[in-house]
């Protein structure tokens, strides 16, 4: 597949520690080399919310969560964002 990354994304990754870094890096080379996203062996789930003829998914990478769009055969990386990170501040009651 065509991976195409956003600068928000590159931005994004610039303040995480290196280990999500490399995750991070490992994740776009299976992307890259896969045919398709059921056939990338990531863990992805399609986003929930989203109008007809959207295809937003995220992908989990550790405690972290990689936003993409899947529009066949490119794949545009979006955000990465902490897991749960406004629980942090704001635990469920």
């Amino acid at each position: 597949m065509e991976v195409i990354i956003t600068r928000s994304f590159l931005k994004d990754l610039k303040s995480k520690p290196k280990a999500v870094v490399h995750a991070v890096e490992k994740l776009i080379s299976q992307l890259e080399a896969a045919k398709n996203l059921d056939q990338s062996g990531t863990d992805f789930r399609k986003m929930e919310g989203q109008k007809k003829g959207e295809s937003y998914y995220r992908i989990r990478v550790g405690d972290w969560r990689v936003g993409v769009e899947y529009i066949h055969p490119k794949v545009i990386v979006i955000r990465i964002l902490a897991r749960g990170e406004v629980y942090k501040h704001f635990p469920p009651q």
